[in-house]
């Protein structure tokens, strides 16, 4: 195989996960173009239902498409190309909030900066009362997003409950950019960075963001790419450039097997990377991944990625639409095939709060603290989903025991033939039977009181204040 090295080729080059498997496709014939033209007017004038030639071009130009059994490979009308790019670069309208579903409630996860939400003060943990003077209380989740979609420029009335206080706004719908990069200290110098997706300018935002952060201290940088389906390859490069001195981010083989390894000029740490993966980490993110493994830089933690390792083109057709098509495909620098295999962690855990738990742990972390409530679960800064974290009986607060089981690093199991609940931490064990005071069972779900688990948790602390559960421990790597 034949090497030649240079640099990104100046032609728009995409690594984005935008479509799932297709169905097989017919077999192509060998017809030529003016068969395809002479069968095309044949069925114009003879078909019983009178199809159009503009229906027949695109039903030609989806044909074609199909035949080459790519998923990656797309057509896009002028509209069609409008919606595809607003969602790569993560243009939206609306109002700017992220909703969550808890115990028949829809709360506000997070609130996105910028956006019409924002500047009207909603914040997360607000419970979602009303829309347009309707009650949401008890409304499916989509019903209530339903509520809140619309054109941009129209507005919205909302109403929100606060600490026992209602708070009312009225929005007006506009557009919006989702955060490329957010970032959050995990405390004791750990840095956190999520990459949501490589957007058009997400390396020049990374870099100023990681910057901050080593201005405040770094001793060790999680970065996040669960979720990340990719975007644009020369802001993978540009990301890469933080770690790596001199190198390769990746291989690049064409139809005829020729590598191009694209070359990186960068600089390098002196702190440890941990990388959170997923199975939706794909094709950028897979790239980065795999050359900071590579050159020693990253750990990766989580579940085995998407397994998208080819590259596309974005083309505009002279005559009119786009064409997305996949033209080479790319290795790790050191060779790792990606496509249809994906990366496997180094260190494989399942369940997002444990993957965040384990990559602070990893890092250094020993401070913990979370707060658990309102349809989400806080984890020293880190917001997620989360429902059923916190159910209240006669007053008291009960945590959901295997999420305070992660927290403090222990495991949960059922002993049958003591019919107990068996807690095991640090190699001890504690059975309790269900009914045991400080325990709580909803829905087939077990419950635990703060006061219960301080008592087999030596130094945890708790408080609880408008309806949020607040825990923080000491835990060891």
């Amino acid at each position: 195989m034949r090497t030649r090295r240079r640099k990104l080729r100046p032609a728009l080059i995409l690594l984005t996960l935008t479509a799932m498997l297709a169905g097989s496709a017919p077999a192509a014939t060998a017809a030529t173009a003016e068969q395809v033209q002479d069968v095309k007017q044949m069925l114009e004038s003879y078909h019983l239902t009178s199809p159009s030639e503009e229906a027949l071009n695109d039903a030609a130009i989806q044909g074609m498409i199909e035949s080459l059994q790519d998923p990656y490979t797309e057509y896009f009308t002028e509209e069609e190309w409008q919606s595809f790019t607003g969602s790569l670069e993560q243009q939206y309208v609306g109002i700017g909030v992220v909703l969550t579903e808890d115990q028949g409630q829809v709360y506000i996860e997070n609130v996105i900066e910028g956006s019409p939400a924002s500047k009207a003060g909603l914040q997360p943990g607000d419970t979602l009362l009303s829309v347009n003077n309707v009650s949401v209380r008890g409304s499916a989740l989509d019903d209530v997003l339903s509520k809140l979609t619309g054109a941009e420029g129209t507005t919205v009335r909302v109403v929100v409950g606060r600490n026992g206080a209602s708070v009312t706004a009225v929005l007006t719908r506009s557009g919006f950019q989702y955060p490329l990069v957010l970032s959050q200290s995990l405390g004791e110098n750990v840095q956190y960075l999520q990459l949501t997706q490589f957007s058009s300018g997400a390396a020049a935002k990374f870099k100023s963001e990681l910057t901050k952060l080593e201005q405040a201290g770094l001793s060790a940088l999680v970065l996040d790419l669960r979720n990340n389906g990719g975007g644009y390859l020369n802001e993978a490069q540009g990301i890469a450039e933080n770690f790596i001195e001199e190198g390769v981010l990746a291989h690049l083989t064409d139809s005829q097997g020729e590598d191009v390894p694209i070359e990186i000029t960068g600089t390098k740490k002196n702190y440890p990377v941990y990388i959170l993966v997923n199975g939706y980490s794909a094709s950028a993110s897979e790239l980065l991944s795999g050359a900071l493994r590579d050159y020693g830089v990253a750990k990766l933690i989580g579940t085995r990625t998407y397994g998208k390792g080819v590259v596309q083109q974005l083309l505009q057709v002279p005559s009119g639409g786009y064409l997305k098509v996949t033209s080479e495909q790319y290795f790790t620098p050191k060779g790792v095939q990606v496509d249809k295999k994906g990366l496997s962690p180094d260190i494989a855990v399942d369940g997002e709060l444990q993957q965040l738990l384990a990559a602070i742990r990893e890092a250094g972390g020993t401070k913990l603290t979370m707060t658990a409530g309102k349809g989400s679960v806080v984890l020293n800064g880190v917001r997620s989903a989360y429902s059923d974290s916190v159910v209240r009986q006669n007053g008291t607060a009960y945590i959901n025991l295997k999420l305070a089981a992660v927290f403090v690093g222990a495991t949960v199991g059922y002993d049958k033939s003591t019919s107990s609940i068996v807690f095991t931490r640090n190699g001890q064990s504690i059975q309790a039977k269900p009914t045991k005071s400080g325990l709580y069972i909803a829905d087939g779900t077990s419950y635990i009181s703060p006061a219960l688990l301080a008592q087999w948790v030596p130094g945890l602390q708790s408080s609880d204040a408008n309806g949020l559960l607040t825990l923080n421990t000491t835990v060891g790597k």
